[in-house]
């Protein structure tokens, strides 16, 4: 069962009176075929549909003015803004908007760490909700889901922030680059265990993080040949790569405290690194990395990183991830030929520059494939900042965060609840709907989250109140920016495409108009009565005459599984 038949399944066929969508759906009528399409320029049509889809993918939430902003442009400025440098945004603060990323690990700073953490994932979340038009947070939670790690686990959160700032800085920058950094992150040493890293002596190095450095974030693992080895690496150059890797402390941590009182970052002792050769199996054509003793022994980092990125699989394994998180999670072997393989052929051409891939498949035949679009289920964070992004408000957006930290935090809430915690994933691999077969996207949806969804979306229509701060979608503002919500038909037809990436059926639309907006067949044009009189005459028994069956129609289209659809 893939992609929309899984919605389906989970709403099936109980009809229009079902609490979740409306029966007779367009998933059915369009056969579940993959493209034979590749990565050459996309040359069709320039619409809403095809902005709305390459918005939906990149950005959280996409509103109807940026919509139509790049709807007015060719497809090249499109991207182009996308993949634009951003300003660094503001750093995280805590309670009355006191800085603590720099701070110096005390007593005071561990008895609050706690709530600098959930500051942090507030902060997080707001980033969401107040982007632009740019891919750049999507791209930091795609680093974030790469290269997991557990805030709770790590128990900082000054190098957590410094995690995913390193993220954001290189977020469209080089993969190799990237990876050697995140090799002497603060928040990676602790969490794969790489400042307990020691050689030499009757020294058993730990291979926690230079198995994960192979298996997920660099070369992966491919078919397995024999027990603990498969086609990329072996066993071997697990404990050839943990012997590169001793050596390292990090200062400033709590978690290594012969340097409490010092700055927060990466220390080489050379007292603990292993400065014998390191003899790597054939998967690596049985290069020896030379052992370097005192200062110079942090360099066989560089040797190590040099040798597992002349491997094409590695620049494959990177390509497959991005596609998973941008297009769609089955990889069959016309995506692997057409997509995979000429999409990491570009990044090793370019020096394993991510920016280059993505210019090329946002761009692709194969993104805009009308296959590839709403098989997408929206992640939580989706749903949840992209929501709250999407419809006007009189709140949140358009104040600062500190000033809305309960409210960020109930929506950050909200995420946790629905399966995705920022800055804490399940485990070292990430989040499941990303690489674990056969569920992936569909993991996001079982009976406890498909009506927590619904219940979260009829919040943002009813009222959702955080300390003093009180959200809320704001419904005439919004039906307001619909070309002709004084024509029912039109204001369904711009709705649906508001709220749905496929369109939806007519007997749908009946369903939404008739039951739903309470209309009469013989009296639609009642309401085009209705709105005017609304529109000319704002008092109380106006609004209340076209405002409570508009909230009643919104909240059934956010419950709709369309929807749930990217």
């Amino acid at each position: 069962m893939k992609r929309r038949e899984f919605l389906e399944a989970v709403v099936g066929d109980r009809g229009p009176q079902s609490a979740q969508g409306v029966g007779d759906s367009p998933r059915g009528t369009r056969p579940l075929v993959r493209t034979t399409s590749g990565i050459e320029p996309y040359t069709g049509g320039w619409s809403t549909e095809q902005t709305s889809h390459l918005l939906r993918r990149t950005i959280f939430g996409p509103r109807r003015a940026e919509i139509l902003l790049v709807t007015s442009g060719p497809l090249s400025s499109a991207v182009g803004t996308l993949l634009a440098d951003q300003p660094d945004p503001e750093e995280p603060k805590g309670p009355a908007g006191v800085s603590w990323v720099d701070a110096v690990y005390d007593t005071n700073y561990g008895q609050n760490e706690g709530t600098y953490r959930n500051y942090l994932k507030a902060w997080w979340l707001g980033l969401m909700v107040q982007q632009g038009i740019s891919i750049r947070e999507k791209m930091v939670l795609f680093w974030h889901n790469h290269f997991a790690n557990e805030a709770t686990e790590i128990r900082d959160a000054r190098s957590v922030y410094r995690q995913n700032a390193l993220f954001r800085r290189m977020a469209l920058g080089n993969f190799k680059q990237l990876v050697k950094e995140i090799t002497l992150d603060p928040a990676m040493l602790v969490y794969l265990n790489g400042y307990l890293n020691r050689g030499g002596g009757n020294n058993v190095p730990d291979e926690n993080y230079a198995r994960e450095l192979l298996e997920l974030f660099t070369i992966g693992k491919g078919p397995q040949i024999a027990e603990g080895n498969y086609t990329h690496y072996t066993e071997t150059d697990v404990k050839a790569a943990a012997r590169v890797l001793t050596g390292y402390r990090v200062t400033g941590s709590p978690r290594d405290r012969n340097y409490l009182n010092q700055p927060l970052g990466p220390l080489f002792d050379p007292a603990r690194h292993d400065a014998t050769n390191k003899q790597f199996s054939p998967a690596f054509q049985n290069t020896v990395i030379t052992g370097k003793t005192a200062e110079n022994g942090a360099t066989e980092v560089d040797d190590l990183l040099t040798m597992i990125f002349a491997q094409p699989e590695t620049a494959r394994h990177l390509c497959r991830k991005l596609y998973r998180w941008f297009v769609y999670y089955d990889i069959d072997d016309q995506v692997e030929q057409n997509v995979i393989a000429p999409l990491a052929q570009i990044m090793i051409d370019s020096g394993y520059e991510v920016k280059p891939v993505l210019d090329v498949l946002l761009k692709s035949a194969h993104f805009f494939d009308e296959n590839n679009i709403g098989c997408f289920i929206k992640t939580p964070m989706d749903l949840v900042a992209g929501s709250v992004r999407q419809f006007p408000s009189t709140s949140f957006p358009d104040l600062s965060l500190w000033q809305n930290y309960a409210l960020a935090n109930s929506f950050r809430a909200t995420g946790a609840n629905l399966q995705m915690n920022l800055f804490d994933p399940p485990d070292v691999a990430g989040w499941k709907a990303f690489y674990q077969n056969p569920d992936f996207y569909q993991s996001w949806i079982n009976t406890a989250t498909l009506p927590s969804r619904g219940g979260f979306t009829d919040s943002l229509v009813n009222g959702v109140r955080a300390g003093t701060t009180r959200f809320s979608i704001d419904v005439l503002a919004f039906i307001k920016t619909l070309p002709d919500p004084a024509d029912p038909f039109k204001l369904l037809d711009d709705l649906a495409s508001e709220v749905s990436p496929i369109a939806l059926t007519p007997n749908q639309k009946d369903y939404l108009m008739y039951s739903v907006l309470g209309l009469t067949h013989t009296a639609e044009y009642e309401w085009t009565q209705r709105w005017n009189t609304y529109l000319q005459s704002p008092t109380t028994q106006n609004t209340n005459d076209v405002l409570p069956p508009l909230n009643t129609l919104i909240k059934f289209m956010l419950r709709m599984a369309e929807f749930q659809l990217a």
